[in-house]
């Protein structure tokens, strides 16, 4: 069964193909974060080894599917940055590629194919990157590999071009509140609101259901997002300097401060442009009054482009302080002025 909200006709597509035993070899999974790619990729490796012989694969309840979903099966491999050995490594180098092609050339130890997941695809080095494609030209017919990513033009062209790309969009407010109600017992009042600052990410409704502080910790960062306005560029580079630092130990908590950054500029030119109802950082939304009266739509719509770039520019493995310290001396300052004028 494919346990996943919303896809249809991603689901459709790798369903079908799996019933009539035409999967491709590789497929490169495109969408936002947290909207459901490792998902996605864990029930397909499901799928391809499940044991049923009848009904629809996967089953969800033999014990390849069970091994699977607790990641104890050996013929399933997640190939990230935190299977590399050092903890610092900011890149899925050419060993841990070099491991995959000498596992790939082996037959499954105990399920019917070896499914490698690339989780962070953007991330590979350039040596692993044409590694992985000497595997991706000539693949053997018991590997299958899946490959994630935000942006599918950060994967080089002849990788892309070798993987059958899957697209997946934001989920909208209404399938989020209706997943969290149904599997989660989220009152429908608190799942509307979570799904509305969700952005159409389901993973980060689920957590935030699940623990509350996720969610005052995002409150938190869009106040910072805030503050950051009134600054000068002692306060700015201290930002980027920690951010930088974060990016080193967590990149994914990093890539999600930016992306807070790029919800709360978006949603304060919708504010600017339609009004509160085109809000979905309700809990910013005082602070992004105060400050509409004197960011022109011009300026938010740059913060948006440079908030953009950055993500783009670390998801290519750019010096992250030098990304960051670009991002933030592009953006307008004035806030403090402004609100004094105010009072």
């Amino acid at each position: 069964m494919w346990r996943i909200a919303g896809h249809d006709e991603a689901v459709t597509l790798l369903s079908r193909s799996l019933e009539k035993e035409k999967l491709s070899h590789a497929y490169l999974f495109a969408g936002p974060p947290r909207v459901g790619k490792a998902t996605l990729a864990m029930i397909l490796a499901q799928g391809v080894n499940c044991l049923a012989d009848t009904g629809e694969r996967p089953c969800g309840e033999c014990s390849q599917c069970l091994r699977i979903a607790a990641g104890q099966h050996p013929d399933v491999q997640v190939v990230d940055l935190a299977s590399a050995q050092s903890p610092t490594r900011r890149e899925i180098g050419i060993d841990q590629v070099r491991e995959v092609q000498r596992a790939a050339a082996l037959k499954p130890f105990e399920g019917r194919r070896r499914v490698f997941i690339f989780p962070d695809a953007p991330s590979l080095s350039t040596e692993a990157s044409n590694a992985l494609l000497k595997l991706l030209e000539e693949p053997p017919d018991s590997v299958l590999l899946l490959l994630l990513t935000t942006q599918a033009d950060a994967i080089l062209p002849t990788i892309r071009s070798r993987c059958q790309l899957v697209e997946l969009g934001r989920l909208p407010v209404e399938a989020i509140a209706e997943e969290l109600t149904r599997s989660r017992g989220v009152a429908q009042d608190e799942a509307e609101s979570l799904a509305r600052l969700s952005g159409g990410s389901i993973g980060w409704a689920m957590e935030a259901s699940a623990r509350p502080e996720v969610l005052q910790e995002y409150t938190e960062e869009l106040e910072r997002v805030a503050a950051l306005l009134g600054e000068g560029l002692e306060g700015r580079f201290a930002w980027a300097e920690e951010t930088a630092s974060l990016y080193a130990r967590d990149r994914e908590r990093a890539l999600l401060r930016l992306r807070t950054a790029l919800g709360w500029w978006r949603d304060l030119l919708a504010l600017k442009e339609g009004g509160d109802a085109l809000v979905s950082n309700t809990p910013a939304l005082e602070s992004m009054r105060r400050h509409a009266g004197w960011v022109a739509s011009s300026q938010a719509v740059e913060a948006v482009g440079r908030i953009r770039e950055a993500i783009s520019h670390l998801e290519a493995n750019v010096n992250p302080r030098l990304a960051l310290e670009v991002m933030v001396l592009g953006l307008p300052r004035g806030a403090a002025q402004a609100e004094r004028k105010a009072v």
